[in-house]
């Protein structure tokens, strides 16, 4: 697949907001995307993003794509630290017709699909993978389930019940909603498993302890998720018209200075973005369905 590279030379256009928090290397064209994401591999070398019949892995270096499982709706992937397991989720509708989710996991290369947990309809949408392990909440409860021959260890989980924020730690579930009940959505916990990360619907943007606590605005940083433990990366969504969004961008943002950098430029309407565990290569989608990896120095 012919790649498009766009040199650091001519990302010295792109608008920064207070100081330089990184330098842009390039941003590289690497596939197609039909889903609203496409998720990096920890070690930045691929990306996972879903078709309306699969999920297929895309190779940064090359664009070379290969699908790794089957099935309609398959949704909320992501990569195992090692690299080695993707872990999603899978709709099904049974005889009563209603709506139930399972996890399942497949090796990176692509392999027989395994069920992590069955289906179920109290099976939230949020999980961890963290140290091999996969932790998933399920009415409340911590499940815990090992990706390889490691023994099964216990990570902390935030996800979205009924639109309040939950945060499970140490088998624990407990409801934090940092600025009382609203509609919380975008969860996400820092590497260093310290932080969460999450977006109040009218409010905007924050980062809180896992009890709650420390609550710091981050403005109106749609969709953020960590790129390291200090810097998230978010849209910044200009409105057009009733049917469209006139501009996407791709921001960093430092935690704790709020200083902002735009990652993106105008040209491309950039969404959903996704780190690396380094955060040196951030992977976005635009709504033409293509795949873009921007790479960063720190």
């Amino acid at each position: 697949m012919k790649k498009l590279f766009i040199t650091a030379a001519a990302m010295m256009a792109f608008a920064v907001c207070g100081a330089q928090l990184v330098t842009v290397e390039s941003v590289q064209r690497v596939g197609n995307a039909l889903g609203e994401k496409a998720v990096i591999s920890p070690d930045g070398q691929f990306v996972v993003t879903n078709t309306m019949t699969s999920l297929k892995r895309v190779n940064v270096s090359d664009g070379t794509e290969k699908v790794i499982a089957n099935g309609e709706g398959l949704y909320n992937y992501a990569v195992s630290s090692d690299g080695a397991t993707v872990v999603y989720s899978r709709p099904q509708f049974k005889k009563n017709h209603l709506r139930y989710v399972s996890l399942e996991s497949v090796d990176a290369t692509g392999s027989a699909p395994k069920v992590l947990v069955k289906a179920s309809r109290k099976l939230g949408s949020g999980y961890s993978l963290s140290n091999g392990s996969l932790n998933a909440v399920e009415n409340g409860k911590l499940r815990t389930k090992a990706l390889g021959a490691a023994k099964a260890t216990a990570a902390p989980v935030a996800s979205i019940n009924y639109g309040h924020l939950d945060v499970t730690v140490n088998g624990k579930t407990t409801t934090i909603d940092p600025q009382g009940r609203g509609s919380y959505i975008w969860p996400s916990i820092s590497p260093d498993g310290t932080r969460v990360c999450y977006w109040l619907i009218g409010g905007g943007c924050f980062t809180c302890n896992l009890d709650g606590s420390d609550v710091k605005s981050h403005g109106a940083l749609r969709a953020a998720t960590w790129a390291g433990n200090n810097m998230l990366v978010g849209m910044d969504e200009i409105e057009g018209d009733s049917q469209n969004v006139a501009s996407c961008s791709i921001v960093a943002l430092d935690v704790n200075t709020n200083q902002t950098q735009k990652l993106t430029d105008d040209t491309v309407k950039a969404t959903y973005p996704s780190a690396s565990a380094d955060g040196s290569r951030i992977a976005f989608t635009t709504p033409t369905g293509e795949i873009y990896v921007i790479n960063v120095v720190k």
